[in-house]
């Protein structure tokens, strides 16, 4: 049996596929988000299990999870900054978390809001996948797959 790769487009498109009301009223207020993560290439979509969030793929299939201080809240105004984590998997116990990249305040509700800026948000990202040993393990074992 041969070994199949992950296609995280594929996936995505599925995903984005069965958005309902809630999934779409998430993506108009983050929409911006999603396609900065879609144009580094990591396919994005909106997540409302548990809590809003963004999550999008790793080549190897891990994700990279966009959060807040929790959850995202419907209302961006009350964003005070991003909290990026790069998990196993899509579920509520992943194996492992890194977190990648954090602009909340200590104290959110007192301190000035952390840095909202995409860029700074989607170059973390890449340059933990690039550095992270969970996604070079991953790699291995797919590249040792047959």
């Amino acid at each position: 049996m041969g070994f199949v790769m992950f296609d995280a487009t594929a996936e995505v498109a599925a995903v984005r596929s069965a958005y309902g009301p809630e999934e779409e009223r998430a993506l108009a207020v983050y929409g911006d988000v999603v396609a900065a993560f879609d144009a580094a290439g990591l396919p994005a979509y909106v997540e409302t299990r548990g809590g809003l969030a963004i999550c999008a793929y790793a080549p190897d299939g891990t994700m990279m999870v966009v959060a807040c201080q929790d959850f995202l809240p419907l209302n961006r105004a009350m964003v005070t900054g991003w909290h990026l984590a790069h998990v196993s998997e899509d579920g509520p116990s992943p194996k492992w978390r890194c977190i990648v990249h954090d602009t909340v305040p200590d104290d959110v509700c007192c301190d000035e809001p952390g840095d909202l800026r995409l860029g700074p948000l989607v170059n973390a990202a890449k340059a933990h996948l690039a550095a992270c040993d969970h996604t070079r393990e991953a790699a291995a074992a797919a590249g040792g797959a047959s």
